[in-house]
């Protein structure tokens, strides 16, 4: 493990050192390590030739497959930055997002190719788009584009500028200068900021390596040889990009990908013993648990389970824990606390310290304070305050915007750094973190992050609405589902019903900002501030 290298110098020492284990699991296909670097060796050549190199931002809007994976590696090893974007983002929320960054080279799975057609309108904009059987054999590809043919046409403008990954493979050359420095910016995440409004998230190599680095001391496995993590989470998220893919190649492990969460497909997974470690977030276990076939002896396949990311219900944490008890199981269900400002996780209960009531303690080199939200003084035990954190994995700063970076970081009387998390809680004496609630707005749907402000921004440029507030109201599935409170203009013609105010808000932001309910009011209640305020909205 390359702790002061490249995210692709750190896959690299990982394959030379486990040359023939496997590495990636897809399909019922196996990647060796030797054979995961040549594919990224060949896909960088690729991108070279495509022109693309140091400080090019590749955007990358693709579930968990293979290519994704390689792809990921070749950007850092070119010295390009990948723009991680989650593939069902709307077209327009993804032409923002890309004119943001200034990126011109989109890569997605050929079935949504339709779907972004409008973004070829820019003549400089090149797609890729990769076919997720492209490995297979003959037949598998011939019944894949027998289903999905209506999606696999060509649109009408742009078609010259949309490649197929598979030529993007090219030979394998050295003909480049391959990024060495590991202070660089890796990658670009999208976060609700610690202040709960939209931000780019830029994470240096650094940053990576150092939270894979802490791998071992988080699962504590004898062996990482042909153990299994369920990479599930998507690779647009922190916790999927670093703690299911990165990490677990980085200690010679394998990375199960799922490109689709499937209750039933990980349970055979499990049978055949293909997943040892899952790390998801709480309605993934959920449906787990609640899943007929989930129950039964192959649990003793099943060694570490970490759920973060939203609110983890007692109830879930008794349903799991139990089974893993009744069928043999060394796994429990334990909670982490982390932030894609520090890429991921900080703090998190380990097998041999468990403290069920909390979020874990902090990982090691990582610093957790409680600090006052007005004064910054450092708050003693069981005091509730504002979470802040020091150490080595955090975030550089957020892109293109230095005074949220400013506002996020702190500078104590040494010098340390800390990162405002802009979340509430308190350490108790032995060290354990307790996280109370989130003090920005933002909301997890399903492990999805929603920003109220942009639903109600949209919403607030509809003439008949005068006002209006989103909030997450909790769900024991979902973790929060979206509640929206309208104060309609008494002048203004209504001409959105709630199925079409639904429809816009899934077109121009995402299904999982659809709001349950939509209740309709006279006035939004304020604070003595003249703030809208959430919290009596949440007891209506």
């Amino acid at each position: 493990m390359l702790r002061n290298g490249t995210v692709y110098e750190a896959i690299r020492a990982a394959g030379n050192k486990y040359p023939n284990r496997n590495a990636i699991y897809f399909m019922k296909k196996y990647i060796t390590y030797d054979q995961l670097l040549d594919k990224i060796d060949m896909v960088a050549s690729g991108l070279v030739k495509l022109g693309i190199g140091r400080d090019d931002v590749v955007t990358i809007a693709m579930p968990n497959t293979i290519e994704a994976v390689y792809l990921f590696y070749a950007v850092n090893r070119v010295g390009a930055i990948g723009h991680m974007v989650h593939p069902l983002t709307p077209a327009k929320q993804l032409e923002r997002y890309m004119e943001a960054v200034k990126s011109k080279t989109l890569f997605i799975v050929d079935v949504f190719l339709q779907a972004f057609q409008d973004l070829l309108k820019d003549p400089l904009l090149r797609v890729v788009v990769a076919c997720p059987v492209g490995e297979f054999g003959v037949i598998k590809q011939f019944l894949y584009r027998l289903i999905n043919h209506k999606k696999l046409k060509l649109p009408k403008t742009g078609a010259d500028r949309v490649i197929p990954f598979k030529n993007i493979y090219n030979k394998i050359s050295t003909d480049y200068i391959e990024e060495k420095n590991p202070e660089r910016t890796a990658v670009y995440l999208h976060s609700g900021g610690t202040s709960g409004e939209a931000k780019i998230v830029e994470l240096s190599n650094l940053a990576l390596n150092n939270l894979a680095d802490r791998y071992p001391e988080i699962l504590q496995l004898e062996t990482y040889e042909e153990k299994y993590v369920l990479s599930v989470l998507p690779m647009f998220h922190g916790f999927g990009l670093c703690e299911c893919i990165h990490s677990m190649l980085c200690h010679g492990g394998v990375d199960a990908l799922m490109p689709k969460f499937d209750p039933r497909k990980t349970v055979q997974l499990i049978k055949e013993n293909k997943v040892n470690v899952i790390i998801a977030v709480p309605s993934l276990f959920s449906a787990l648990v609640n899943c007929p076939e989930f129950a039964g002896d192959h649990l003793k396949n099943l060694k570490r389970c970490y759920v973060g990311g939203d609110y983890v219900s007692t109830s879930l944490k008794k349903r799991f824990n139990n089974l893993m008890k009744q069928y043999g199981s060394d796994a429990r269900l334990l909670e982490g606390y982390g932030l894609t400002e520090v890429v991921a996780v900080c703090t998190v209960n380990k097998p041999d310290a468990d403290n069920p009531e909390t979020v874990g303690s902090p990982i090691s080199d990582i610093e957790i304070r409680i600090l006052d939200t007005e004064t910054r003084a450092i708050l003693p035990a069981n005091t509730s305050g504002e979470i802040a954190i020091a150490g080595d994995t955090m975030m550089t700063g957020y892109f293109n915007d230095p005074q949220a970076t400013k506002k996020a970081f702190m500078t104590d009387e040494s010098g340390k750094v800390w990162l405002l998390t802009g979340d509430y809680g308190f350490l108790d004496e032995k060290g354990y973190l307790h996280f109370k609630q989130r003090i920005k707005r933002l909301v997890k749907v399903h492990g999805m992050t929603v920003l109220p402000s942009e639903i109600e921004n949209l919403l607030a440029n509809l003439e008949e609405i005068s006002e209006v507030a989103a909030i997450g109201v909790p769900n024991e599935k979902k973790g929060h589902l979206i509640k929206l409170f309208v104060v309609l203009n008494p002048k203004v013609q209504r001409l959105h019903d709630d199925d079409s105010i639904r429809k816009l808000i899934r077109m121009e932001i995402s299904r999982y900002a659809v709001p349950k309910e939509i209740v309709y009011i006279d006035a939004l209640p304020r604070t003595g501030l003249g703030k809208v305020d959430t919290r009596k909205l949440e007891t209506m």
